[in-house]
């Protein structure tokens, strides 16, 4: 498979455990895409540049020795891990600038910490998180530090990257294939946990004259209807993967199975899965992204 085109990546930093682990992130795992292009955005949140300065001068060089010192860290693992990246420091509205330099500069995909700008931390999720995922249009991923970590982790960078992709026949979950199709690294490498979803009927819902063997086997065809495209592209892209299907709550089993088969990161579409995809961002996805302890990237 042709790598002439390198994945184009927007890290979003602002010196916190949350994007240093994101960085650390790309660190570990870009090697199983093959050669990368990082963009290093630290954004001052515009109410802390409009103090009083003498000058514009002043202004920039106080937000460019902020952005030096937020993005050390992250500039430090990069390094280590002899990533190509450049980094940018702006100021104004956290998300508005991590959206808008992402389309400036065309990249495939923004990769940031699940809290944060700073100053912007006190909500669930992180209010820029939220606000990059609903704007933006290329995929995001959402980096999460696990509830022990005091400090950015060292961990080893694995030699392949498995990623659990959730789908259910929709037009997100297409994309979100795509998405993984298009992973521009070897092959070999790559491996995919290919997952629905089968919504588990309450007892009192279930008719008299219905038995459990006709509703596995029609879960069961369900599934593989589900599955079915995704399959198709994965085999046409020759990524090795393993289909499953099962039921219960979707968030619940897709953290469950990406935790049982150590996934790196999961995979899906912004709204889903299945009747439960007319919520906002969808409740699905925004369930994911607070259980998983890995890494979510959700496609539009």
């Amino acid at each position: 498979m042709s790598h002439e085109i390198p994945h184009r990546v927007l890290l979003a930093v602002d010196g916190s455990v949350h994007a240093n682990r994101a960085a650390q992130y790309l660190a570990d795992y870009c090697a199983t895409f093959g050669v990368w292009t990082i963009m290093v955005l630290y954004v001052q949140p515009a109410e802390s540049t409009s103090t009083h300065f003498a000058d514009r001068k002043e202004l920039s060089a106080d937000t460019t020795d902020l952005g030096n010192e937020a993005t050390t860290e992250a500039r430090r693992i990069l390094d280590a891990a002899n990533l190509p990246f450049a980094c940018d420091t702006e100021p104004g509205d956290p998300a508005d600038v991590i959206v808008r330099s992402a389309d400036a500069e065309q990249v495939d995909e923004i990769v940031m910490g699940s809290r944060g700008m700073a100053r912007w931390t006190g909500l669930a999720l992180g209010s820029v998180a939220y606000k990059v995922i609903h704007r933006a249009r290329m995929p995001v991923t959402i980096v999460s530090p696990s509830p022990q970590e005091a400090n950015p982790p060292t961990t080893t960078p694995s030699n392949s990257h498995r990623i659990l992709l959730a789908v259910d026949g929709s037009k997100h979950a297409s994309h979100a294939t795509h998405y993984v199709c298009r992973l521009r690294g070897a092959r070999d490498l790559l491996y995919v946990e290919l997952l629905n979803v089968q919504l588990t009927i309450p007892p009192g819902r279930i008719q008299g004259s219905v038995n459990p063997e006709m509703i596995a086997s029609t879960r069961r065809e369900e599934g593989e209807s589900a599955l079915r495209a995704a399959s198709e592209a994965l085999h046409a892209a020759h990524i090795k993967f393993n289909p499953h299907i099962v039921s219960g709550h979707p968030a619940e089993k897709i953290v469950e199975l990406a935790a049982k088969h150590d996934c790196t990161r999961v995979v899906m579409g912004t709204r889903g899965l299945g009747p439960i995809s007319g919520v906002v961002l969808g409740s699905v996805a925004y369930k994911v992204l607070h259980l998983s302890p890995v890494p979510v990237t959700l496609v539009k």
